[in-house]
């Protein structure tokens, strides 16, 4: 304010006060806080020009300010009697007017939001070409606007993924981050149903329930040290007011599914459940192999061909509810749960030939009925307490219990078994018709303490700790044939049961400046790590037994530079972790097929990842622009490791167990070393009013080695997706996407690219479009796909080919009843993050 305006609003102000009253120069003030906030999304609006005016001067303002990044403002204002009003002014957008009162000696004031809208009469008379930008880049996160995307009312979740920067998703619904399938999604910041099982759950989910979706690339010392991908973050909507219920049903050709959404909002209670129901009916999958071993007897080749026929049935519901108990006080609480069954039908017919060998040394048919069931369940509960002279003081209390047993019950039996003068053939490959019963148990106990306070305007101090208490347990019991035909006996050499206990106690101090031109987040996080492992049953007894205990320290740091008018550059450094899973951990010797057995290894530390990246973001209302550079470097890696068993066979776990020769042995062990550089570039163009394109592209070439096994391979991937929108005439909506994947690699692994089509055509019907019918069609153009996989290891190469079908039709409803407001109903800040596992391998 240039020094003649303010000393003429002084003036005013003096004369404006009763008699007798302060003078400002030497009346008391307030610092008064707030945020500009979108009226309809709930989304922060930033560089909006807010004004404070007093009553007894309406018509100018005591002070005005531009709100910050984040939509925040802080202004200093005399404290004089009577009402003050806010106001804030954007072109094309209209304030709601905000008042409120200061008391003698007050000092400082939170008046909460500030609620911006579109103008309509404005809008009315321009021809909109354009929205508000969908993508936002702050110092720690890249956030896509899904409320104000149109095709969010006709999209499922699943779909709506593949638009936001950084993540891809492939024909068969696998999401990648950043090139990797090493992450951790979120559902409100916390760890769900949704976290284990994304492909399942995230397909049946509507995205018109979501708000915003966070792609964090680099966690800061907030989240677990664990997750090197980086942290996807799904936000629901939840700052409504009223009652909104959506019913959806989807059938087709390969699958079918039902769900039932509802939310409500009276006063200071809000809650929302979900329910869906998910079921696949596959075409058949076949799967033929060629493996050439090579030994000191010469070479030998095994052919098989596998034939499965699956079923899957998959159950996800969550229930979700927050009270404001005052203005500063807020429980919430949130359950969710999925269930999934699966039932698979298959017959391998399996031959070995010895090198010249016209006809085959042995063969035999085996066949396998296998059903799964599993079911994941979270508890969480949260106590937020906000500062009462700041309202940006948080202190929150959390706690959460995850449960996560499963059961499948195997029964495998043998066929025309030949031979071939093959000596005791049966004994030796252990062709003994079998049942297996396995149950893995995973229970985790969480308590979280997160502080959170501003230091200033620009400042922020956060501070937590954090105890983790998980028990895993796994117990697998074979029956077999072989005491006496046709019943089954237990086999105590080919069962065990394992139990593994990690008590993590972590601490974390965060700090974030946020300039005009500049934001710093740097960040420390300590972890302790202690691991306890028992044999209770099996060949491995508990002379197997022990301990182990480590400690972590993990910096983070990233910069956002402004460069200009809707023009960021963000650089980020962290170190990661991860933690084996009792996937990989688990010692169980399963050779139920004997040409390939699976055995963990309880004494895998965890991965360690240091990560370096550059994004650049242009993100405006016409074009969203992303660019992104990475770099990471992982050591320790937990690689699976696979080699071929020689001559003579092979005696594993003190003699307890047998390998045949010419059968493949996988374990996992800490050896491998990863080097990782990518690229990535997302692009959206609103072309007109009425055709949106989104062009994501990614590749990255991969070095890997584990020279403790003189293993190496590496070599370039990447992947292409093209998303379309596009508004017909009469109301329809046409969404499509293309999509294109280059080879994966592992240490031994080489697998084949894939290229995938997709199409929907949406339309609403009835008043406030309350009725939507979809037509969807996936891959119409390929009936058939095959897919290879290369593998090589000491002693042994294989080529196996992979046929399946992904093509489908079907047939989409979506009923909405109530409306829902936009209101001030507030969640939770912080609640619990665990993210400390690698995952078992997602099926390809």
């Amino acid at each position: 304010m240039k020094p003649l305006s303010m000393m003429l609003t002084v003036l005013a102000v003096m004369f404006a006060m009763p008699m007798g009253a302060q003078t400002p120069a030497t009346a008391p003030t307030c610092k008064v806080t707030g945020t500009v906030m979108d009226k309809e999304t709930g989304e922060p609006e930033m560089m909006a020009t807010v004004c404070v005016a007093h009553k007894s001067l309406p018509g100018t303002g005591v002070k005005k300010v531009l709100a910050d990044s984040v939509g925040r403002f802080e202004v200093v204002v005399p404290v004089m009697p009577g009402p003050y009003t806010v106001t804030a002014a954007m072109v094309g957008r209209v304030a709601e007017p905000r008042r409120f009162a200061l008391t003698e000696g007050q000092e400082v004031m939170d008046i909460g939001a500030v609620y911006v809208a579109d103008d309509v009469k404005m809008l009315k008379e321009v021809t909109v070409d354009a929205q508000k930008p969908l993508v936002t880049m702050d110092v720690d996160k890249l956030t896509y606007d899904v409320a104000s995307d149109p095709d969010a009312k006709i999209l499922r979740l699943s779909e709506m993924m593949g638009k936001v920067p950084l993540i891809s998703v492939d024909g068969d619904g696998n999401i990648e981050m950043n090139g990797t399938k090493k992450f951790l999604i979120l559902q409100n910041g916390r760890k769900t149903a949704v976290t284990r099982n994304p492909k399942e759950v995230l397909r049946s989910l509507p995205a018109e329930m979501v708000k915003s979706i966070e792609v964090i690339t680099s966690p800061g010392a907030r989240y677990d040290a664990e997750g090197i991908g980086g942290v996807i973050n799904i936000v629901m909507r939840s700052q409504y007011e009223g009652h909104l219920t959506t019913l959806s049903a989807d059938a087709g050709t390969t699958a079918y599914n039902g769900s039932v959404m509802t939310m409500s909002k009276i006063g200071r209670f809000a809650f929302d459940a979900d329910f869906s129901y998910n079921r696949i009916l596959a075409p058949e999958d076949r799967t033929s192999l060629l493996r050439n071993g090579y030994g000191a007897g010469g070479t030998t080749q095994l052919k098989s061909v596998n034939s499965t026929k699956p079923q899957d049935n998959t159950e996800f519901a969550s229930v979700n509810a927050s009270y404001e108990i005052d203005s500063v006080q807020m429980i919430t609480f949130s359950l969710t749960g999925m269930g999934a069954q699966q039932h698979m039908m298959s017959d391998e017919r399996t031959g070995m030939w010895s090198q010249g060998n016209s006809q085959a040394d042995y063969s035999y048919l085996r066949h396998g009925n296998l059903k799964n069931s599993m079911l994941n369940g979270t508890l969480n509960l949260d106590y937020q307490r906000n500062g009462r002279r700041n309202h940006q003081r948080v202190t929150t209390l959390s706690y959460q219990l995850s449960t996560g047993p499963s059961h499948s019950k195997d029964i495998t039996q043998y066929a025309d078994i030949v031979s071939g003068g093959t000596a005791s053939l049966i004994e030796q490959l252990q062709l003994y018709d079998n049942r297996s019963n396995r149950d893995n148990k995973t229970n985790e106990h969480t308590l979280q303490l997160d502080y959170s306070t501003p230091l200033g305007r620009q400042h922020t101090l956060e501070v937590g700790a954090k105890y983790i208490l998980r028990n895993n347990e796994s117990q697998n019991d074979l029956y077999d044939s072989r005491a006496m035909s046709g019943q089954w006996a237990h086999n105590d050499l080919r069962s065990n049961h394992y139990k593994n206990r990690n008590d993590i106690v972590g601490g974390y101090l965060s700090y974030t400046y946020r300039g005009k031109t500049v934001s710093v987040m740097p960040g420390l996080r300590y972890e302790y790590t202690y691991q306890d492992i028992k044999y209770l049953a099996g060949p491995i007894g508990a002379e197997g037994n022990y301990s182990s205990h480590y400690a972590n320290v993990v910096p983070s740091v990233r910069v956002n530079l402004k460069l200009a008018k809707a023009q960021s550059l963000r650089l980020e450094y962290g170190k990661r972790l991860a933690r084996p899973s009792i996937y990989y951990l688990n010692p169980y010797f399963n050779n139920q097929n004997p040409q390939y057995i699976v055995q963990g290894n309880s004494s895998l530390d965890a991965e360690n990842s240091y990560n370096l990246g550059a994004t650049y973001g242009w993100f405006t209302r016409k074009t969203n622009l992303s660019l992104s550079l990475s770099y990471r470097h992982l050591s320790n890696g937990i690689e699976s490791y696979s080699r071929l068993i020689g001559d003579g066979g092979e005696y594993f776990d003190n003699g307890k167990h047998y390998a045949a020769p010419g059968a493949v042995y996988t374990t996992y062990l800490n050896v491998g070393k990863v080097e990782r550089t990518a690229v990535n570039v997302y692009y959206k163009w609103n072309l007109t009013s009425k055709l949106w394109l989104t062009l994501s592209m990614g590749a990255a070439y991969i070095d890997l080695r584990a020279p403790s096994r003189q293993l190496q391979n590496h070599g370039w991937t990447g992947n292409a997706d093209l998303n379309l929108s596009w508004r017909l005439p009469a109301d329809i909506s046409l969404y499509a996407i293309l999509s294109a994947r280059s080879r994966d690699i592992t240490l031994q692994d080489r697998v084949d690219g894939l290229v995938y089509n997709y199409f929907s055509l949406s339309r609403p019907f009835l008043r406030s479009k309350r009725l939507i019918v979809s037509l969807r069609a996936a891959d119409p153009f390929h009936k058939w796909l095959t897919r290879t996989t290369y593998t090589q290891g000491p002693g042994y190469q294989s080529q196996s080919d992979r046929r399946y079908s992904r093509q489908g039709i079907s047939i989409g409803v979506s009923y909405r009843l109530g409306d829902m407001k936009y209101s001030k109903t507030k969640r939770s800040r912080h609640s619990i993050y665990n993210d400390d596992l690698k995952k078992a391998p997602t099926a390809k």
